[in-house]
């Protein structure tokens, strides 16, 4: 994952050390934070917090000069390798002289990863910074500069919940990411995905920025690659469409895999309709009427969704059971079966064969149908017994009738018989 980087560890200037040992106070704090400057005293502040402050790291690590003087002169010596406000150009290098220093970042975290600075020299952004571009992020723009949190703290830009928030901030800026001939809707069209939708929802795992384009070597996928980024999560997936004819078609034609018919960003949640000829369907982009893909997805759409259909039909009978009162588990179960047929059906779309969904649906709408028939017999059973219980009541009621009247004639009877007073 993202590695601590940024301003606060490594040494600078040929007369500073590459890597003085940590001390537990620093001269430039306590003097920052007594200035009334909003540009020195709020660093100094946020710097209390920062986890290079915790392990003991000082600012002349990154700014150099001489922490324990007292002279503002001394202090901010040249010859001490005092270099001030860092130039965008030289982050990347700082924070690498100790993050890429493997027998020092072993001292804090041994299974910290060391190879985050020679992957942003490979990133779009690291190229850009190469080539004099300081409008790009650095270790800085991201991790911040003075008050740097781990990535596992739910306060730092770059945690899990808040990393996609963080790269918008850049790419959401229309006149600099015009400047760089790159869209700024990203985020607004992320927002609208099922990956968006899942982390709202707290799931951490779903994709964010980072989880495709990667963090300090982020680059855009090329249109080969597509289809191995998405499948590190969706491997049945990526599997299957190895397999299918669209494979070799779309090698061919350049383009990219899953994100043709998903789209990037905006992943929506993929339906029936995908299938159809509506405002939806993606198979008529490149099959006309007719043509042999075309009857190949009104096939496959119309297997989905007539095992859809046939499991909704089902459930709503042996809800109407379960509701009265029937034992209907092993129908409830069935259906369960019916949805992972149905489940695998949609998988194997993407092999683009109606055979290979017919092979799932065939035994789905048998194992439906199923349920479905037991469910009615329940039904059935349901009004067997209500109209053994109306039979029932009806002759306690004639029971009772006739206790009733007998007893009465009893009495009257009995009042015939007795003598006059």
């Amino acid at each position: 994952m993202i590695a601590l980087v940024l301003l606060l560890l490594a040494g600078a200037g040929s007369a500073t050390p590459a890597h003085p040992a940590p001390v537990a106070t620093s001269g430039c704090v306590d003097c920052h934070l007594a200035l009334d400057d909003p540009r020195l005293s709020p660093p100094a502040k946020a710097f209390s917090d920062d986890v290079h402050a915790r392990n003991g790291f000082t600012c002349v690590f990154c700014h150099g000069g001489d922490a324990a003087a007292q002279d503002q002169d001394l202090a901010h010596d040249r010859r001490k390798g005092f270099r001030g406000k860092i130039d965008p150009r030289d982050v990347p290098e700082i924070c690498g002289k100790c993050h890429a220093d493997a027998a020092l970042m072993k001292q804090y975290n041994p299974s910290r990863r060391v190879d985050q600075l020679a992957e942003y020299r490979s990133s779009g952004h690291g190229r850009a910074l190469a080539k004099g571009d300081t409008s790009v992020a650095q270790c800085a723009s991201c991790h911040g500069a003075h008050g740097i949190l781990p990535v596992k703290d739910s306060r730092s830009p770059v945690s899990p919940a808040h990393v996609a928030q963080t790269c918008n901030r850049c790419h959401g800026d229309a006149t600099l990411m015009s400047a760089h001939k790159l869209p700024s809707d990203v985020y607004a069209k992320y927002s609208r995905s099922v990956h968006f939708q899942a982390r709202e929802k707290g799931d951490l795992s779903a994709p964010s920025c980072n989880s495709c384009h990667g963090n300090h070597g982020a680059v855009p996928p090329e249109v080969g690659s597509v289809a191995n980024v998405c499948g590190t999560c969706h491997a049945v997936f990526a599997e299957q469409f190895k397999l299918s004819p669209h494979w070799e078609a779309f090698q061919d034609m350049g383009l990219p895999g899953c994100v043709t018919c998903h789209e990037n960003h905006q992943i929506v949640h993929p339906t029936e309709a995908f299938l159809g000829t509506g405002p939806e369907g993606k198979c008529t982009s490149c099959h006309d009427p007719g043509t042999p893909g075309a009857v190949a997805a009104g096939q496959m759409l119309k297997q989905l969704t007539g095992l859809e259909a046939q499991i909704r039909d089902a459930r709503a009978v042996v809800r109407r059971a379960a509701e009265a009162g029937m034992e209907v588990s092993r129908a409830t179960f069935q259906l369960g079966q019916a949805d992972d047929a149905l489940v695998r059906a949609r998988t194997r779309v993407h092999l683009f064969r109606p055979s290979a969904v017919e092979e799932s649906t065939a035994g789905g709408l048998s194992i439906a149908r199923a349920a479905q028939n037991a469910g009615r017999k329940a039904l059935a059973e349901r009004d067997y017994r209500r109209r053994g219980l109306i039979v029932s009541l009806g002759l306690i009621a004639l029971t009772i009738a006739a206790i009733v009247f007998k007893i009465r004639d009893v009495d009257r009877k009995r009042e015939g018989q007795e003598p006059d007073a």
